[in-house]
């Protein structure tokens, strides 16, 4: 099985030392959006997206305010999980699975650049981003990312146990690389 690392969002947050530990409070800290791209037998699975295409094109409407200001994003297209799985030669078809730790902006915001993948979420994060709720919900969840998506599978938090992690299983219509 191979995993590709992959950046798709830099965030140049300022007042890194609250971040970073490092430099003044005045410094900035450089994070990034990681995102991993896995091959399988049941083709590209992509844990969590980063930013999207659109999220590169309109920013203002796709991400928060509050988010835009203080990430100060590097909004370059070559850093979309979409640019990143071409350059590996692969086409946008090739990922089939989406699985999202949640459903933040900056974890979610490349689900309409795979059209066609089946996203994987837990239950309770879909509710909780599908609510409405107060200025910080609405700085974390941007439903214009997502809420055109049609294919879903959503999980409930139960399964066995692997190496002290509970509630481990397997993804529906997934199954790993053989070698």
């Amino acid at each position: 099985m191979r995993v590709h690392h992959l950046n798709c969002a830099t965030q140049c947050v300022h007042g890194g030392r609250l971040f970073s530990g490092r430099g003044g409070f005045f410094h900035t800290a450089e994070m990034i959006a990681h995102c991993l791209l896995i091959e399988t037998e049941s083709g590209l699975v992509l844990v969590d997206t980063g930013l999207g295409c659109d999220d590169i094109h309109a920013p203002k409407t796709r991400l928060s305010w509050g988010f835009r200001t203080l990430s100060n994003l590097r909004l370059d297209l070559r850093e979309t999980a979409l640019d990143q799985v071409k350059h590996l030669g692969y086409q946008p078809s090739d990922v089939r699975h989406i699985i999202l730790t949640h459903l933040d902006l900056d974890h979610a915001g490349g689900i309409s650049d795979f059209p066609d993948a089946n996203v994987h979420v837990l239950q309770r994060e879909l509710q909780t981003a599908k609510a409405t709720g107060g200025w910080i919900h609405q700085f974390r969840y941007r439903p214009v990312q997502w809420q055109q998506h049609l294919h879903w599978a959503t999980y409930q938090p139960e399964g066995e146990q692997w190496f002290g992690f509970e509630a481990v299983r397997s993804l529906q219509g997934c199954h790993p690389k053989s070698s």
